[in-house]
């Protein structure tokens, strides 16, 4: 589904997910602030607040958050409805944002927009978590193929058991990405790229990042990795 079509659905049947690492905590002050961008229901905001951190969670989806607030082990987390282009947060309100395949679902168009936002509510030095989905060589006459529904070549289009509406998730090439992350403004600390096991339990490449809002001349490094 697009991030519109996101909005508007049910908010409990998410197709696949990109595999979290908790790698990014080593970056992140103790008790730091975060945010987990495009939560769904909250699956990694409670991993974050189990962790000890002032966790927050935000989706476009009300009925992801409405879930979300109803589960009793995650009180204390911070939920909001938002859309990931604008949010209502202060200029760098959080030590650190994790991105979980939301870039997949947003529209081309849109995506430099969610991280110049990310980038926006970071806090100098702040780190940001990116997993998203690569591209498959393998999957050429797909993309082709589904490029004439999606827009956008690269882009796969996947219709649910349940009579959902088409998702579509973008697999990424690695410069893609890079250029993505670069035109930004964050800089690039560590970054992997494993096969990731999809929910059909398939191998499937995968990019993990963890990148930085770089430092001006006008904030100081802190004290932490």
């Amino acid at each position: 589904m697009t991030y519109k079509e996101w909005e508007q659905s049910s908010g409990n049947k998410v197709i696949a997910s990109s595999p979290f690492s908790e790698k990014v905590f080593d970056f992140i002050p103790k008790e730091g602030r975060v945010l987990d961008l495009g939560c769904g229901d909250g699956r990694i905001s409670k991993i974050i607040k189990a962790h000890g951190f002032e966790t927050y969670g935000m989706d476009i989806n009300p009925a992801a958050i409405n879930l979300a607030k109803a589960k009793p082990d995650y009180v204390g987390i911070v939920f909001s409805i938002q859309d990931a282009k604008s949010t209502t947060y202060e200029d760098d309100f959080f030590d650190a944002v994790i991105e979980q395949a939301v870039l997949a679902c947003v529209e081309k168009s849109s995506r430099f927009a969610v991280l110049t936002e990310v980038y926006r509510i970071l806090k100098p030095g702040g780190v940001l978590s990116i997993a998203e989905f690569g591209f498959k060589e393998d999957l050429h006459e797909r993309y082709r193929g589904d490029a004439l529904a999606s827009g956008e070549y690269g882009t796969v289009v996947v219709k649910s058991d349940d009579g959902m509406k088409p998702f579509r998730s973008h697999h990424f090439r690695v410069e893609e990405l890079d250029a993505l992350i670069h035109d930004t403004g964050f800089e690039i600390i560590q970054s992997a790229h494993p096969n990731f096991i999809t929910r059909s339990g398939n191998e499937h490449p995968g990019h993990q990042y963890i990148v930085r809002k770089i430092y001006t001349h006008h904030t100081m490094k802190p004290n932490f990795p």
